[in-house]
């Protein structure tokens, strides 16, 4: 069964549906909601589609920061390993 995920941001409001769990999707819609409203008063200044661009570059740098931040966590694991075993 599809659960929906709404968000109202800047007057506008968009909705998707998943096939997650409704406890994922809740928490992606929660989620959806604190970062848009760190953006809500760039609205005044720059245009819709430039503040949720800039708000979706600012989520792809973490996802990058995070990835790379777990590549560390692996490779000292590795390190650690005294018997050389792959993780």
């Amino acid at each position: 069964m599809a659960t929906k995920l709404t968000v109202e941001f800047a007057g506008k409001v968009y909705s998707l549906k998943s096939d997650e769990p409704p406890e994922v999707v809740s928490e992606v819609e929660k989620r959806i909601k604190e970062l848009l409203e760190d953006y809500e008063e760039l609205t005044e200044e720059f245009t819709l589609d430039e503040v949720l661009f800039a708000a979706l570059a600012n989520v792809v740098l973490q996802q990058i920061e995070m990835e790379s931040k777990m590549e560390e966590i692996v490779q000292r694991l590795k390190g650690w390993s005294y018997e050389g075993r792959t993780l």
